[in-house]
Protein backbone atom coordinates (compact mmCIF):
# COMPACT_ATOMS: atom_id res chain seq x y z
CA UNK A 1 0.00 0.00 0.00
CA UNK A 2 2.86 2.44 -0.28
CA UNK A 3 2.89 5.86 -1.91
CA UNK A 4 4.76 4.84 -5.30
CA UNK A 5 4.66 4.29 -9.05
CA UNK A 6 3.19 0.90 -9.98
CA UNK A 7 4.55 -1.11 -12.61
CA UNK A 8 2.61 -2.10 -15.71
CA UNK A 9 3.70 -4.13 -18.16
CA UNK A 10 2.11 -6.28 -20.46
CA UNK A 11 3.75 -8.94 -22.95
CA UNK A 12 2.21 -9.57 -26.44
CA UNK A 13 2.96 -13.33 -27.78
CA UNK A 14 2.62 -12.15 -31.06
CA UNK A 15 3.07 -14.48 -34.79
CA UNK A 16 6.33 -12.49 -35.08
CA UNK A 17 7.97 -12.83 -31.51
CA UNK A 18 7.12 -10.99 -28.21
CA UNK A 19 6.52 -7.22 -27.83
CA UNK A 20 6.68 -5.41 -24.44
CA UNK A 21 4.98 -2.86 -23.30
CA UNK A 22 6.55 -1.23 -20.28
CA UNK A 23 5.41 1.50 -17.99
CA UNK A 24 3.47 2.38 -14.99
CA UNK A 25 0.18 3.40 -13.65
CA UNK A 26 0.38 6.85 -13.75
CA UNK A 27 0.79 8.90 -16.98
CA UNK A 28 3.99 10.60 -16.74
CA UNK A 29 7.30 10.34 -15.29
CA UNK A 30 9.67 12.50 -12.88
CA UNK A 31 12.01 13.33 -15.26
CA UNK A 32 13.30 13.84 -19.09
CA UNK A 33 17.28 13.23 -18.85
CA UNK A 34 18.19 9.34 -18.90
CA UNK A 35 21.33 9.81 -17.43
CA UNK A 36 19.20 10.90 -14.37
CA UNK A 37 17.06 7.64 -14.22
CA UNK A 38 20.01 5.95 -10.85
CA UNK A 39 18.98 8.87 -9.09
CA UNK A 40 15.66 9.76 -9.38
CA UNK A 41 15.69 6.09 -8.33
CA UNK A 42 18.12 6.30 -5.22
CA UNK A 43 16.53 9.30 -3.99
CA UNK A 44 12.84 7.43 -3.92
CA UNK A 45 14.33 4.36 -2.32
CA UNK A 46 15.47 3.93 1.27
CA UNK A 47 18.76 6.10 2.65
CA UNK A 48 21.59 3.60 2.25
CA UNK A 49 22.50 4.01 5.96
CA UNK A 50 19.21 3.97 8.04
CA UNK A 51 17.47 1.97 5.19
CA UNK A 52 14.29 4.36 5.66
CA UNK A 53 12.48 6.38 3.23
CA UNK A 54 12.93 9.74 3.97
CA UNK A 55 11.40 12.81 3.05
CA UNK A 56 14.82 14.73 2.86
CA UNK A 57 15.92 12.95 0.07
CA UNK A 58 13.08 12.43 -2.09
CA UNK A 59 12.27 16.22 -1.96
CA UNK A 60 15.98 17.16 -1.96
CA UNK A 61 15.84 15.64 -5.10
CA UNK A 62 12.45 17.07 -6.46
CA UNK A 63 13.36 20.11 -5.63
CA UNK A 64 16.04 21.02 -7.77
CA UNK A 65 13.90 18.84 -10.55
CA UNK A 66 11.11 21.08 -11.70
CA UNK A 67 10.19 19.16 -14.34
CA UNK A 68 8.81 16.14 -11.45
CA UNK A 69 6.22 19.19 -10.34
CA UNK A 70 3.34 16.99 -12.90
CA UNK A 71 4.56 13.58 -11.75
CA UNK A 72 4.66 14.79 -7.76
CA UNK A 73 1.15 15.76 -8.10
CA UNK A 74 -0.37 12.33 -9.44
CA UNK A 75 2.01 10.69 -6.86
CA UNK A 76 0.88 12.26 -3.87
CA UNK A 77 -2.88 13.18 -4.87
CA UNK A 78 -5.20 10.10 -4.21
CA UNK A 79 -3.93 8.31 -7.57
CA UNK A 80 -0.23 7.64 -5.43
CA UNK A 81 -2.00 4.85 -3.63
CA UNK A 82 -4.64 2.77 -5.95
CA UNK A 83 -7.58 1.04 -3.79
CA UNK A 84 -5.70 -2.25 -5.96
CA UNK A 85 -4.47 -3.50 -9.02
CA UNK A 86 -7.91 -4.08 -10.80
CA UNK A 87 -8.99 -0.29 -10.40
CA UNK A 88 -6.04 0.84 -11.89
CA UNK A 89 -4.92 2.95 -15.01
CA UNK A 90 -1.84 1.32 -17.08
CA UNK A 91 0.42 4.09 -19.03
CA UNK A 92 2.75 2.83 -21.72
CA UNK A 93 4.36 6.89 -20.47
CA UNK A 94 6.94 7.03 -23.41
CA UNK A 95 6.52 7.97 -27.06
CA UNK A 96 6.78 5.28 -29.65
CA UNK A 97 6.33 4.78 -33.53
CA UNK A 98 4.00 2.91 -35.65
CA UNK A 99 5.34 2.32 -38.96
CA UNK A 100 3.36 0.95 -41.76
CA UNK A 101 4.95 -1.06 -44.50
CA UNK A 102 6.03 1.90 -46.78
CA UNK A 103 8.14 2.76 -43.85
CA UNK A 104 5.46 5.82 -42.93
CA UNK A 105 5.53 6.60 -39.16
CA UNK A 106 3.61 8.73 -36.85
CA UNK A 107 3.75 9.02 -33.04
CA UNK A 108 2.01 6.86 -30.90
CA UNK A 109 1.33 6.80 -26.98
CA UNK A 110 -0.02 3.97 -25.23
CA UNK A 111 -2.79 3.65 -22.64
CA UNK A 112 -4.35 0.69 -20.97
CA UNK A 113 -7.96 2.09 -19.36
CA UNK A 114 -9.72 -0.37 -16.80
CA UNK A 115 -13.02 -1.50 -17.09
CA UNK A 116 -13.88 -1.87 -13.12
CA UNK A 117 -13.11 2.40 -13.02
CA UNK A 118 -10.33 4.11 -11.28
CA UNK A 119 -10.06 3.56 -7.28
CA UNK A 120 -7.78 5.20 -4.73
CA UNK A 121 -6.90 5.37 -1.03
CA UNK A 122 -6.31 8.41 1.29
CA UNK A 123 -3.26 8.16 3.24
CA UNK A 124 -4.89 7.06 6.12
CA UNK A 125 -7.47 4.44 5.10
CA UNK A 126 -4.06 2.99 2.94
CA UNK A 127 -1.89 2.52 6.56
CA UNK A 128 -4.96 1.30 8.45
CA UNK A 129 -5.26 -2.05 5.70
CA UNK A 130 -1.93 -1.85 5.36
CA UNK A 131 -1.33 -2.65 9.49
CA UNK A 132 -3.69 -5.95 8.75
CA UNK A 133 -2.83 -6.54 5.65
CA UNK A 134 0.59 -5.93 3.35
CA UNK A 135 -0.64 -8.25 0.55
CA UNK A 136 -3.68 -6.53 0.41
CA UNK A 137 -3.65 -5.61 -3.54
CA UNK A 138 -2.37 -9.09 -4.74
CA UNK A 139 -4.91 -10.91 -2.41
CA UNK A 140 -8.08 -8.80 -4.19
CA UNK A 141 -6.14 -9.45 -7.69
CA UNK A 142 -5.96 -13.03 -6.78
CA UNK A 143 -9.39 -13.77 -5.68
CA UNK A 144 -11.31 -11.76 -7.91
CA UNK A 145 -9.80 -14.11 -10.61
CA UNK A 146 -10.65 -17.07 -8.58
CA UNK A 147 -14.19 -16.37 -8.35
CA UNK A 148 -14.66 -15.55 -12.34
CA UNK A 149 -14.35 -11.74 -11.69
CA UNK A 150 -11.90 -11.36 -14.60
CA UNK A 151 -10.62 -7.96 -14.44
CA UNK A 152 -10.39 -6.27 -18.02
CA UNK A 153 -8.80 -3.07 -19.35
CA UNK A 154 -9.03 -1.79 -22.59
CA UNK A 155 -5.58 -0.55 -24.98
CA UNK A 156 -6.43 2.72 -26.46
CA UNK A 157 -3.81 4.57 -28.54
CA UNK A 158 -2.96 8.64 -28.89
CA UNK A 159 -1.71 9.47 -32.02
CA UNK A 160 0.62 12.28 -33.38
CA UNK A 161 2.14 13.20 -36.68
CA UNK A 162 5.67 12.71 -36.46
CA UNK A 163 7.12 16.15 -36.83
CA UNK A 164 8.03 19.11 -34.28
CA UNK A 165 4.54 20.38 -33.62
CA UNK A 166 5.27 24.11 -32.73
CA UNK A 167 1.76 24.73 -32.26
CA UNK A 168 1.80 22.62 -29.08
CA UNK A 169 3.45 24.87 -25.42
CA UNK A 170 5.59 21.54 -25.16
CA UNK A 171 7.91 18.58 -26.91
CA UNK A 172 5.71 16.03 -27.36
CA UNK A 173 8.45 13.81 -26.95
CA UNK A 174 9.08 14.63 -23.23
CA UNK A 175 7.85 12.01 -20.68
CA UNK A 176 7.14 14.73 -17.98
CA UNK A 177 3.99 15.42 -19.97
CA UNK A 178 0.63 14.34 -21.33
CA UNK A 179 -1.21 14.57 -24.80
CA UNK A 180 -4.29 16.86 -24.51
CA UNK A 181 -6.89 14.20 -25.19
CA UNK A 182 -9.15 16.88 -26.77
CA UNK A 183 -6.89 17.34 -29.45
CA UNK A 184 -5.59 13.88 -29.58
CA UNK A 185 -8.33 11.67 -28.45
CA UNK A 186 -8.12 7.79 -26.97
CA UNK A 187 -8.64 5.42 -30.00
CA UNK A 188 -9.03 1.68 -28.87
CA UNK A 189 -7.46 -0.71 -30.37
CA UNK A 190 -8.13 -4.11 -28.17
CA UNK A 191 -9.05 -5.81 -24.78
CA UNK A 192 -7.29 -7.52 -22.10
CA UNK A 193 -8.89 -9.96 -19.89
CA UNK A 194 -7.12 -11.83 -16.60
CA UNK A 195 -8.92 -15.46 -16.52
CA UNK A 196 -6.58 -17.35 -14.96
CA UNK A 197 -3.89 -17.02 -12.12
CA UNK A 198 -0.42 -18.30 -12.27
CA UNK A 199 0.78 -21.61 -11.53
CA UNK A 200 3.59 -20.91 -9.92
CA UNK A 201 4.32 -17.75 -8.17
CA UNK A 202 8.29 -17.73 -8.65
CA UNK A 203 7.88 -19.25 -12.27
CA UNK A 204 5.29 -17.18 -13.94
CA UNK A 205 5.59 -13.98 -11.95
CA UNK A 206 9.55 -13.37 -9.82
CA UNK A 207 10.69 -14.70 -13.29
CA UNK A 208 8.66 -12.81 -16.07
CA UNK A 209 11.48 -10.29 -17.55
CA UNK A 210 10.33 -7.11 -19.67
CA UNK A 211 11.95 -4.36 -21.55
CA UNK A 212 11.18 -1.54 -23.97
CA UNK A 213 13.79 -2.57 -26.34
CA UNK A 214 11.39 -5.98 -27.17
CA UNK A 215 9.64 -4.75 -30.45
CA UNK A 216 7.93 -6.73 -33.52
CA UNK A 217 8.09 -4.92 -36.96
CA UNK A 218 5.57 -2.10 -37.35
CA UNK A 219 6.05 -0.50 -34.00
CA UNK A 220 9.74 1.74 -33.50
CA UNK A 221 11.41 3.99 -31.10
CA UNK A 222 10.91 7.50 -31.41
CA UNK A 223 13.58 10.08 -30.31
CA UNK A 224 12.51 10.40 -26.89
CA UNK A 225 15.66 10.55 -25.07
CA UNK A 226 14.26 8.28 -21.70
CA UNK A 227 12.77 5.86 -24.03
CA UNK A 228 16.36 5.74 -25.63
CA UNK A 229 17.91 5.41 -22.18
CA UNK A 230 15.27 3.20 -20.64
CA UNK A 231 16.01 0.37 -24.14
CA UNK A 232 19.53 0.41 -23.41
CA UNK A 233 19.42 -0.53 -19.23
CA UNK A 234 16.32 -3.18 -19.13
CA UNK A 235 17.65 -5.37 -21.33
CA UNK A 236 20.80 -5.27 -18.85
CA UNK A 237 18.88 -5.40 -15.65
CA UNK A 238 17.09 -8.64 -16.74
CA UNK A 239 20.32 -10.70 -17.58
CA UNK A 240 22.15 -9.26 -14.18
CA UNK A 241 18.37 -10.25 -12.39
CA UNK A 242 17.34 -13.36 -14.06
CA UNK A 243 20.51 -14.63 -15.86
CA UNK A 244 21.46 -14.36 -19.15
CA UNK A 245 19.25 -17.02 -20.99
CA UNK A 246 16.18 -15.25 -19.15
CA UNK A 247 14.42 -15.27 -22.74
CA UNK A 248 14.86 -19.02 -22.93
CA UNK A 249 12.22 -19.63 -19.84
CA UNK A 250 8.99 -20.36 -20.73
CA UNK A 251 7.43 -17.18 -19.24
CA UNK A 252 9.48 -14.68 -21.26
CA UNK A 253 9.59 -17.25 -24.58
CA UNK A 254 7.81 -16.30 -27.41
CA UNK A 255 4.61 -18.33 -28.97
CA UNK A 256 5.31 -22.32 -29.62
CA UNK A 257 5.25 -21.48 -33.33
CA UNK A 258 7.79 -18.89 -32.70
CA UNK A 259 11.35 -19.52 -31.96
CA UNK A 260 13.59 -17.05 -29.63
CA UNK A 261 15.81 -15.35 -32.31
CA UNK A 262 19.51 -13.80 -29.87
CA UNK A 263 21.99 -16.63 -30.88
CA UNK A 264 22.86 -16.96 -27.71
CA UNK A 265 23.97 -20.21 -26.62
CA UNK A 266 25.17 -21.48 -23.25
CA UNK A 267 25.85 -20.07 -19.38
CA UNK A 268 23.29 -20.25 -16.34
CA UNK A 269 20.39 -21.48 -17.20
CA UNK A 270 21.10 -22.52 -20.58
CA UNK A 271 18.86 -25.19 -21.78
CA UNK A 272 18.09 -24.71 -25.60
CA UNK A 273 19.58 -23.49 -28.85
CA UNK A 274 18.72 -20.21 -29.68
CA UNK A 275 19.44 -20.47 -33.29
CA UNK A 276 16.98 -21.14 -36.44
CA UNK A 277 18.60 -23.84 -38.32
CA UNK A 278 19.86 -27.03 -38.49
CA UNK A 279 24.11 -26.46 -38.25
CA UNK A 280 24.34 -26.50 -34.77
CA UNK A 281 27.58 -25.10 -35.15
CA UNK A 282 26.53 -21.81 -36.64
CA UNK A 283 25.50 -19.21 -33.76
CA UNK A 284 25.87 -15.82 -35.41
CA UNK A 285 24.62 -14.11 -38.72
CA UNK A 286 25.83 -13.70 -41.31
CA UNK A 287 27.32 -17.37 -42.09
CA UNK A 288 26.71 -18.14 -45.38
CA UNK A 289 25.97 -21.24 -44.14
CA UNK A 290 22.59 -21.99 -41.97
CA UNK A 291 21.76 -20.48 -38.93
CA UNK A 292 19.77 -17.11 -38.33
CA UNK A 293 19.11 -14.58 -41.36
CA UNK A 294 18.57 -10.98 -40.76
CA UNK A 295 14.97 -9.66 -41.97
CA UNK A 296 14.49 -8.23 -45.17
CA UNK A 297 13.29 -4.96 -45.03
CA UNK A 298 9.77 -4.71 -46.66
CA UNK A 299 9.63 -1.32 -47.91
CA UNK A 300 12.33 1.75 -47.21
CA UNK A 301 14.32 2.04 -44.50
CA UNK A 302 13.33 4.84 -41.73
CA UNK A 303 15.51 7.36 -41.95
CA UNK A 304 15.23 10.24 -39.84
CA UNK A 305 16.70 13.49 -40.33
CA UNK A 306 19.62 14.24 -38.16
CA UNK A 307 21.19 17.82 -38.04
CA UNK A 308 23.85 19.83 -35.75
CA UNK A 309 26.14 18.24 -32.97
CA UNK A 310 25.32 15.58 -30.67
CA UNK A 311 25.37 15.57 -27.38
CA UNK A 312 23.36 15.90 -24.24
CA UNK A 313 21.81 18.85 -24.41
CA UNK A 314 18.09 19.80 -22.77
CA UNK A 315 14.68 20.40 -25.02
CA UNK A 316 13.54 24.29 -25.89
CA UNK A 317 10.02 23.47 -24.80
CA UNK A 318 10.10 22.76 -21.15
CA UNK A 319 7.28 24.19 -19.67
CA UNK A 320 7.33 22.31 -16.37
CA UNK A 321 4.63 24.39 -14.74
CA UNK A 322 1.95 24.66 -17.15
CA UNK A 323 0.11 21.16 -17.29
CA UNK A 324 0.44 20.87 -13.40
CA UNK A 325 -1.07 23.93 -12.85
CA UNK A 326 -4.20 23.22 -15.33
CA UNK A 327 -4.77 19.74 -13.75
CA UNK A 328 -4.45 21.53 -10.05
CA UNK A 329 -7.23 24.07 -11.40
CA UNK A 330 -9.48 22.42 -14.21
CA UNK A 331 -9.19 18.98 -13.49
CA UNK A 332 -8.87 17.81 -9.65
CA UNK A 333 -11.92 18.27 -7.94
CA UNK A 334 -12.01 20.13 -4.14
CA UNK A 335 -11.04 16.81 -2.33
CA UNK A 336 -8.57 15.65 -4.79
CA UNK A 337 -6.77 18.77 -4.35
CA UNK A 338 -6.93 18.95 -0.28
CA UNK A 339 -5.66 15.13 -0.15
CA UNK A 340 -2.41 16.34 -2.11
CA UNK A 341 -1.95 19.48 -0.42
CA UNK A 342 -2.52 17.32 3.22
CA UNK A 343 -0.35 14.99 1.78
CA UNK A 344 2.77 17.09 0.40
CA UNK A 345 2.90 19.53 3.55
CA UNK A 346 2.78 15.91 5.66
CA UNK A 347 6.01 15.21 4.34
CA UNK A 348 7.32 18.45 3.90
CA UNK A 349 7.24 19.20 7.45
CA UNK A 350 9.80 16.63 7.74
CA UNK A 351 12.55 18.30 5.23
CA UNK A 352 14.80 21.26 5.94
CA UNK A 353 13.51 24.94 5.84
CA UNK A 354 14.84 25.77 2.12
CA UNK A 355 13.74 22.93 0.40
CA UNK A 356 10.36 23.51 1.89
CA UNK A 357 10.69 27.11 0.80
CA UNK A 358 12.03 25.70 -2.73
CA UNK A 359 8.90 23.08 -3.59
CA UNK A 360 6.14 26.38 -2.34
CA UNK A 361 8.15 28.68 -4.90
CA UNK A 362 7.72 25.31 -7.88
CA UNK A 363 4.03 24.78 -6.66
CA UNK A 364 3.34 28.67 -6.79
CA UNK A 365 4.87 28.37 -10.42
CA UNK A 366 2.03 26.02 -10.99
CA UNK A 367 -0.42 27.41 -9.84
CA UNK A 368 -0.68 30.52 -6.77
CA UNK A 369 -3.52 28.78 -5.23
CA UNK A 370 -1.51 25.65 -5.14
CA UNK A 371 1.49 27.18 -3.72
CA UNK A 372 -0.83 28.76 -1.20
CA UNK A 373 -2.39 25.62 -0.46
CA UNK A 374 -4.38 26.79 2.62
CA UNK A 375 -4.19 29.54 4.80
CA UNK A 376 -1.83 27.30 7.27
CA UNK A 377 -1.14 24.88 4.93
CA UNK A 378 3.03 25.85 4.53
CA UNK A 379 3.41 27.54 7.65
Amino acid sequence: MARDPRGFAVKFRTEAGNWDLVGNDLAVFFIRDAIKFPDVIHALKPDPVTFRQEPQRIFGFMSQTPESMHMLSFLFGPRGIPADYRHMDGFGVNTYRLVNAASEGVLVKFHWKTQQGLKSLTQARAEAIQATDLGHASKDLYEAIERGDYPGWELCVQIMSDDEHPELDFDPLDDTKTWPEDVFPLRPVGMMTLDRNVTSHHDENEQAAFGTGVLVDGIDFSDDKMLVGRTFSYSDTQRYRVGPNYQQLSVNRPREDVEVRTNQTGGPMSYGRDQVGTNPHINFEPSGVAGLVEATPTGPAYEPYVGGSVGRAAIERKNPYGQVGKRYRDEMEDWERDDLILNLVTLLGQTEKGIQERMVWHFRHCDEDYGRGSPTAWG
